[in-house]
């Protein structure tokens, strides 16, 4: 009876090796890739407004079946949180100052469209919308977005190539086009100043060793000075 039971385990065993490996193929990734690539599209196009939340279940389905966790990606105490909340606090400002003074009025004027922010009306002067987008812009926003693009997008881009560096390089920009084309509702400018600013994102957390919390309280920042503006009315 023993002897079946190391059987049966040494055959579970072989069959979850032999599943890893093939999650580990550079097909099977693009297959992964394609399906979330098509997810995001739906969603420019409006055929789905929750394609965040597809990309967090296809994202932890894909760690689960290899035997990975989001620790993998960068989900783990930084080693000061003082020097992460104060690099992502100093990145979220300077990111948002960059943006308002020169990318969103240089974007504009070169496509000739104003950054669409009609989802945001109802926060002009509004308290309680305030405090419900400060909340929705740290969770699903900082948090869900960073651990998604960042964290299981980038590196999975990356998986794609055997040279490790040029994967870092490719899955910067791909999970950042990703995270724009996500943004649509923004319009033309929206959709490429969210890519820029995915690319720094991107960049912060490869320069941070890949902890996440950098970019996730950058973003965090970022985010809670454009409704505060919005909110003053300093921003149309």
């Amino acid at each position: 009876m023993w002897r079946n039971e190391a059987k049966i385990k040494s055959a579970h065993r072989h069959g979850r090796d032999r599943a890893e490996a093939l999650l580990k193929n550079r097909l099977v990734i693009t297959i992964e890739l394609i399906l979330v690539v098509t997810l995001q599209i739906f969603q420019a196009i409006g055929w789905t407004s929750a394609a965040l939340a597809y990309l967090f279940f296809i994202g932890w389905l894909s760690l689960w079946l290899r035997r990975n966790g989001w620790r993998q990606l960068g989900l783990n105490r930084p080693t000061s949180w003082l020097g992460a909340i104060g690099a992502g606090a100093v990145v979220g400002l300077v990111c948002q100052a960059v943006s308002i003074g020169l990318i969103v009025p240089g974007l504009s004027r070169l496509t000739h469209r104003p950054l669409d922010l009609g989802q945001f009306a109802a926060l002009h002067e509004s308290v309680p919308q305030l405090i419900l987008w400060l909340t929705t812009s740290w969770t699903i926003g900082a948090f869900g977005e960073e651990l998604v693009y960042r964290g299981y997008l980038l590196n999975r881009v990356a998986d794609l190539f055997k040279v490790r560096q040029a994967g870092w390089i490719m899955g910067l920009i791909g999970s950042s086009a990703l995270f724009g084309l996500g943004h649509a509702y923004q319009g033309i400018p929206g959709i490429f100043e969210t890519f820029l600013f995915g690319c720094g994102m991107a960049g912060l957390y490869l320069a941070g060793r890949r902890n996440i919390w950098l970019p996730v309280i950058a973003h965090g920042v970022y985010d809670t000075v454009a409704l505060v503006l919005i909110f003053l009315g300093l921003v149309p």
